[in-house]
């Protein structure tokens, strides 16, 4: 076996550790506004959780979160990850989805550090403890997959299809959807993955934002459901 398979398997074993549904992070608590739509009988099968899934990869994931990854994935300095984590945070609207980035950014970022570390990543940390910073997990994540030197498209179709896992994860549970269907929804969106994972590769400060209203408002409003299976 030859160095570079050696490093390469060694990246993609340490991209699926941390993408992995079992990576302790809470994740697995949250549907992000997902819970809302399902009690609302907005999104009730699998062709309306499909379309749902698509409306927030494209308006909200693209321009936020994916291209947050990359901005970190190649940040050299601490002041700009402390400007990306003050930016994600003015973006992150509603409440209950702010919070759940940034607990599950703490908790990924505390195991991640037992995996890989570097200098930045410990900065980051700091901040964090001292306040200064909030600790997104796109960011964290971002930093990780570049201290452990996964590709960028690799680690931003990572970053997206365990997002997909968990609205899957989750829909199977509110809908109910079928665990099938649930599989050839992700089957479905490759495509969609691919191209955002590839958009946020050469996405820019300017490229940061998004535009989810309805998502935004069912996820305040998640806070004021009468039973709730999900913090979001």
């Amino acid at each position: 076996m030859s160095t570079d398979t050696a490093l390469e398997g060694k990246s993609l074993l340490t991209l699926l550790q941390l993408t992995d549904s079992f990576f302790p992070t809470g994740a697995f608590a949250h549907s992000f506004g997902l819970e809302t739509y399902v009690q609302r009988e907005l999104v009730n099968d699998p062709e309306t959780f499909e379309m749902f899934l698509r409306s927030t990869l494209h308006h909200g994931l693209r321009n936020s979160d994916a291209v947050a990854i990359g901005l970190a994935y190649k940040a050299t300095e601490i002041e700009k990850v402390i400007d990306l984590d003050a930016r994600l945070t003015a973006m992150k609207v509603a409440r209950e989805s702010r919070e759940g980035s940034i607990k599950i950014g703490k908790q990924f970022l505390r195991n991640a550090a037992i995996l890989e570390q570097n200098g930045l990543l410990t900065e980051y940390a700091e901040q964090i403890q001292s306040g200064s910073c909030d600790g997104h997990h796109a960011i964290a994540y971002g930093l990780v997959a570049s201290a452990a030197k996964i590709d960028l498209f690799s680690a931003g179709l990572g970053y997206l299809h365990a997002h997909i896992i968990g609205q899957v994860s989750a829909a199977v549970r509110l809908i109910p959807l079928k665990p099938t269907d649930g599989q050839r929804i992700i089957r479905n969106v490759r495509t969609d993955l691919i191209d955002i994972a590839r958009f946020a590769e050469g996405a820019g400060i300017n490229d940061l934002n998004g535009f989810t209203p309805g998502l935004d408002i069912r996820s305040m409003q998640h806070e004021r459901l009468y039973s709730r299976l999900f913090i979001s």
